[in-house]
């Protein structure tokens, strides 16, 4: 059990590194130097999405097995059973709920209900379809609960801002096109280099 913790444990620390060096040496190419603030959200922002991707079971390279199952009537899994479905509605609503919150706290672009509603719903379509390409079952509920979440973290946010001047950050750049070349370099890293290091990890250990 123990041998397991500590494989798991690397195998997250190393693929968490390389993920950070990709985006400071994208960072430096690009010329864009963030203040400190925006430096610790923007890693905060790679890693979690890098934790949603691997959490919903996104393609990775070597395991691609294309399967069309999809489920496209709301609500019809809660005939399964009431919990069950309660219990994964709500960890959809709170896996997006940080995404709700960091976009607009980073952005002026995500200041708006409708724009992080958007961003939350073009997002977790994407996960959807992708979990086409490994057995996943894509579920239209999955997508309306994310998107929830979504709204629910900017609705905490705006809160938040109301009795915190200058919580919301500064930032010049352009929001769209900087939350899309973090994302991607996530998704290129999680998908193509992510695997490879854990099959060296267990490998080494095993």
């Amino acid at each position: 059990m123990m041998r397991y913790l500590v494989f798991y444990a690397v195998d997250m620390l190393l693929w968490s590194a390389v993920l950070i060096l990709v985006l400071v040496l994208v960072s430096r190419i690009s010329g864009h130097r963030p203040t400190k603030a925006q430096a610790v959200w923007k890693l905060l922002l790679a890693l979690y999405l890098a934790a949603v991707y691997n959490v919903a079971g996104a393609p990775e390279l070597p395991y691609i097995y294309p399967r069309l199952n999809i489920n496209l009537i709301p609500f019809w899994d809660i005939t399964s059973g009431v919990q069950a479905y309660l219990i994964n509605s709500g960890l959809n609503i709170l896996l997006f709920v940080p995404l709700g919150f960091i976009l607009p706290l980073l952005w002026k672009e995500f200041r708006s209900r409708r724009a992080m509603c958007l961003t939350g719903f073009l997002m977790s379509l994407g996960i959807e379809l992708a979990q086409l390409l490994n057995y996943r079952i894509s579920d239209v509920d999955d997508l309306i609960m994310n998107t929830l979440g979504a709204f629910l973290g900017y609705e905490l946010l705006m809160l938040l801002s109301r009795r915190k001047k200058n919580l919301l950050i500064r930032e010049q750049a352009d929001g769209r096109k900087m939350f899309l070349a973090i994302l991607g370099v996530v998704v290129a890293v999680m998908f193509a280099l992510r695997p490879y290091i854990t099959r060296a990890v267990s490998n080494i250990m095993f």
